[in-house]
């Protein structure tokens, strides 16, 4: 387990690193829209269809989860386990924030990203915030947020949570110090935090030729 300890330095706000990065949220969304039970839950209504709830509440569980686990415990090849992640999202519409850095993941390392891992949102107390996304290890580390559409630097990610955000993230205080805390004892994570090889990016770029982006400095 790692923890990433969030400091006030200031970076630039925007760049053509989170330019590209934010290109890799927006492209997960394109190619596999998908409706989040987390969402739902912070409508004001949402209490107003508790059987829509649960039927989403089982749907994520069995068709989307447990479906995953099946396919990448039959998966005999890379792409396989690949798929694994890819197919059961795809098919039921249906994923949450843990889906969503799943997914980034395979679009960020298909389109050059390199050493980035899937990492849970803590209190510096230790207080689990139940909030996934994708930590790229680069000189100036940021984050690619799918579930929310967006890419930026450690302060300027923390500053929308507590901000933009507050509706979704309301047991984040404005003064709560976060860490980013990586598990390698997940298997799906052990898996996906490894770097791909450049016949394992060609071979998924032929399978899902729409996760590419073309840009000239990837």
């Amino acid at each position: 387990m790692q923890i990433h300890s969030l400091n006030n330095t200031n970076f630039q706000s925007r760049n053509r690193t989170i330019r590209f990065a934010d290109d890799i949220a927006r492209r997960v969304n394109q190619c596999y829209p998908r409706i989040s039970l987390s969402t739902i839950k912070t409508f004001d209504n949402a209490k107003l269809y508790p059987s829509l709830i649960n039927n989403i509440t089982k749907k994520l569980k069995k068709n989307v989860r447990k479906t995953k686990s099946n396919f990448y415990d039959d998966a005999d090849s890379f792409c396989k386990k690949i798929k694994a992640f890819i197919s059961p999202v795809k098919h039921n519409g249906i994923g949450n924030c843990g889906e969503s850095a799943q997914l980034a993941s395979i679009v960020a390392k298909v389109n050059g990203i390199k050493d980035c891992n899937l990492v849970n949102l803590y209190t510096a107390e230790g207080k689990d915030l139940d909030h996934t996304v994708l930590f790229v290890y680069d000189d100036k580390p940021y984050i690619i947020d799918s579930w929310l559409g967006f890419a930026d630097y450690f302060p300027n990610t923390l500053n929308k949570y507590k901000t933009l955000y507050k509706n979704i993230f309301d047991n984040i205080k404005p003064d709560d110090n976060i860490t980013f805390i990586s598990y390698t004892d997940d298997e799906y994570t052990d898996f996906l935090k490894n770097n791909f090889t450049r016949k394992q990016i060609n071979k998924l770029k032929k399978i899902y030729p729409e996760q590419f982006i073309r840009r000239g400095y990837v």
